[in-house]
């Protein structure tokens, strides 16, 4: 089933970050159950966001920089920072602002770490993956005592794959992701599984998705990073345990219930600015040269892209909106989020640089970095969401 939305019906044209397809391409129209929106549609609510709380050094550790940040069941905030040594540890604030704690530290003991990506929460815990000891910590936010630790070998793939990331559920499982092994060159692929504390496997949705794209530059040496240009898929779990997905080239958003199994997708017939492979290879730390992509490309006879992905960034927040980011320049320093309901249906726009990072969106309330002009110092800002129905044109 296709179903077509026509939006507010505006004539205004598509901003200058953003093309308005003329035709669903075929790949879009033979996805099941399908809506699709217009390109050109206008959100229905204006956003505001209104500072309320900073959490920073004067009430807490000095941070060089803010990594992450995460808003637990009480609403107090965990921050995921480095000092100037580029050393991570895990602080929390109150709410109101105040500094509580240090969790855990640095090391290979019981809730230690070393570098660290992403925090979660789930219900009254707090999870860390550790790429450093290649485990996943698991925090109670009551305390923040250790609860466990799991080995990230602990999940196997049980095909030539192997851990790439871990997302808690609500049901206490996790969704792993599995990614294809570093020799492997070509398109790339992640695989799904719904995985218990032990290693053992709850669901396997059979479900695999393009990871990206991986060139080798030279025989004797790794095959190169995956170039993200050619698109790769990025995800979101739900407050109900259900995935969403999109690949980063097409604005097709899909949703699978919480064991994995396709439900429904939305689609948005719109693409972004032109690729320029000069600009992506001055603007990407390591990246090959631009002749070596293009010597590359052309050994496996493969055309690079005409434009650049059209989304960058995927996030849902506690009420289970959708937010997507399209990048609004070729370096991507600007971001357009596009806030959605569970249908699809564009709410708001908000126009943010990248560096001021969204981290969470809880409560009513969006929690992003922001940066000290003068010092460069970085802290978090807590923000009401205002959302203001606009005014329709002629009434």
């Amino acid at each position: 089933m296709l179903t077509a939305c026509s939006g507010s019906g505006s004539d205004q044209e598509a901003p200058d970050h953003i093309q308005i397809l003329d035709e669903i391409p075929e790949h879009i129209q033979e996805v099941e159950n399908l809506t699709v929106f217009s390109g050109d549609a206008e959100p229905v609510y204006d956003v505001e966001l209104i500072p309320e709380v900073t959490f920073d050094d004067a009430k807490g550790p000095y941070l060089n920089r803010v990594l992450e940040a995460v808003v637990d069941d009480r609403e107090q905030v965990i921050i995921l920072g480095a000092n100037t040594s580029y050393e991570q540890s895990l602080h929390v604030y109150s709410s109101e602002g105040a500094y509580m704690t240090v969790i855990g530290g640095r090391g290979g003991g019981p809730g230690e770490y070393g570098v660290m990506l992403g925090p979660q929460v789930k219900g009254a815990k707090l999870f860390v993956p550790d790429a450093t000891n290649h485990r996943l910590n698991e925090y109670s936010t009551n305390d923040f005592s250790v609860i466990r630790s799991i080995r990230f070998d602990q999940w196997e793939s049980g095909s030539e794959s192997r851990f790439g990331y871990v997302y808690p559920r609500k049901d206490g499982n996790y969704w792993l992701v599995f990614s294809d092994l570093r020799s492997v060159i070509g398109q790339l692929s992640n695989r799904y599984k719904i995985m218990d504390h032990e290693g053992g496997l709850v669901k396997d949705p059979s479900l695999t998705l393009p990871a990206g794209f991986r060139i080798q530059t030279d025989p004797s040496m790794r095959p190169m990073m995956p170039l993200n240009f050619m698109g790769s898929t990025l995800e979101a779990v739900s407050s109900n345990d259900e995935l969403y997905t999109v690949f980063t080239r097409d604005f097709l958003i899909r949703r699978y219930d919480a064991n994995g199994i396709y439900q429904s997708a939305f689609y948005y017939p719109v693409q972004s600015l032109p690729f320029d492979l000069e600009v992506h290879t001055n603007s990407t730390l390591f990246s090959p040269s631009a002749r070596v992509i293009k010597n590359a490309f052309s050994d496996i006879d493969r055309d690079l892209p005409e434009t650049i992905p059209v989304v960058f960034r995927l996030r849902i927040d506690d009420e289970n909106r959708i937010w997507a980011a399209l990048p609004m320049d070729q370096q991507r320093e600007m971001l357009e989020w596009w806030i959605l309901d569970e249908s699809g249906k564009l709410l708001a726009k908000l126009q943010r640089p990248r560096d001021k990072t969204i981290f969470d969106i809880k409560n009513g309330y969006l929690y992003s970095k922001e940066i000290d002009e003068e010092t460069e110092v970085e802290y978090v800002v807590k923000y009401r969401i205002e959302l203001t129905e606009r005014q329709r044109e002629g009434l």
